[in-house]
């Protein structure tokens, strides 16, 4: 299997659902004040229909999952990267691969990648490479555009300076935050992913939904936790062969899933879904991986 590769469909997965926040959810949008935002620090907004709505964008989603999936790969003896800026396997490959490129030694350069990049490069990108996983920005609609309710609320902090220990002149901020009980509709999209790493995506969305990665700031205040709900499991292998997932590489394992085909997908919802994630998680547990 190349990894480096887009230009060839070989499986297309899709993870979607609705994100329920249990606890306050703020995703900040910097310190310039937001129009109709009374607080200091305002929630990241988005205008529809007239209407400023608060969403999760997909970057928050793809560096929670990111930062649990570092642990895990990590947890299986790999070498792996940061992924923040400078700090990537693409930052030290960069060079080489362009001069091969330039070359128009484009075999060499795929070769490059594919034994020195780390397996967290390979699925979520890194400079000079478009990953194979995609984060949806999250929005408080449902499919056919009705939108969710939701409530803002505030809090108040206190700057405290580092050197006295006491409140800083002016010192006093208002954060603005979603209420629990809000609803964000997300979507998660892999193409050639071989099924252990979509074991370990499965993986990191059993952690979020069980409240062990949190979404969003202020988490050592509580804030962040989630819940998924009415889950939805969709693939398709090229060509699809019955209701299994194929090997496509000499590391994966075939893998046999509870689902029904709709169209040209095989799709799982709800409590078949969730057994879904948790036998691919088990896939990823069980699989003999090496750098």
């Amino acid at each position: 299997m190349l990894w480096v590769s887009h230009a060839t469909l070989v499986r297309e997965t899709l993870f979607q659902g609705i994100l329920l926040n249990e606890a306050p959810l703020r995703i900040g949008a910097g310190t310039e004040p937001v129009l109709g935002s009374s607080a200091d620090l305002a929630v990241l907004r988005i205008p529809y229909n007239g209407v400023d709505f608060p969403y999760v964008p997909g970057s928050s989603l793809k560096g929670a999952f990111r930062g649990l999936a570092t642990l895990l790969v990590r947890q299986k003896g790999l070498s792996t990267c940061t992924g923040f800026a400078g700090d990537t396997c693409m930052d030290k490959l960069s060079e080489q691969i362009h001069d091969l490129w330039r070359k128009k030694r484009e075999e060499e350069a795929v070769k490059l990648f594919n034994s020195r990049a780390c397996l967290l490069c390979k699925i979520f990108g890194s400079l000079m490479y478009r990953g194979l996983v995609s984060f949806s920005d999250a929005y408080p609609w449902d499919e056919k555009g009705n939108p969710y309710s939701f409530k803002l609320g505030s809090r108040v902090g206190v700057r405290i300076g580092r050197e006295t220990g006491s409140v800083v002149p002016g010192g006093f901020f208002a954060s603005e935050y979603i209420e629990p009980g809000a609803r964000f509709r997300f979507l998660i999209k892999s193409t050639n992913l071989p099924t252990y790493a979509l074991g370990l995506l499965s993986k990191c969305l059993l952690f979020l939904n069980e409240g062990e990665i949190k979404i969003g700031g202020f988490k050592t205040k509580g804030f962040g936790k989630v819940k998924v709900e009415q889950l939805q499991f969709r693939t398709r292998d090229l060509p699809q062969e019955g209701v299994k997932m194929r090997a496509l590489d000499d590391k994966d394992l075939e893998v046999g899933l509870p689902l029904v085909k709709e169209e040209a997908l095989l799709v799982a919802r709800e409590r078949e879904a969730w057994e879904i994630l948790k036998r691919l998680a088990e896939v990823w547990d069980r699989a003999s991986l090496s750098d």
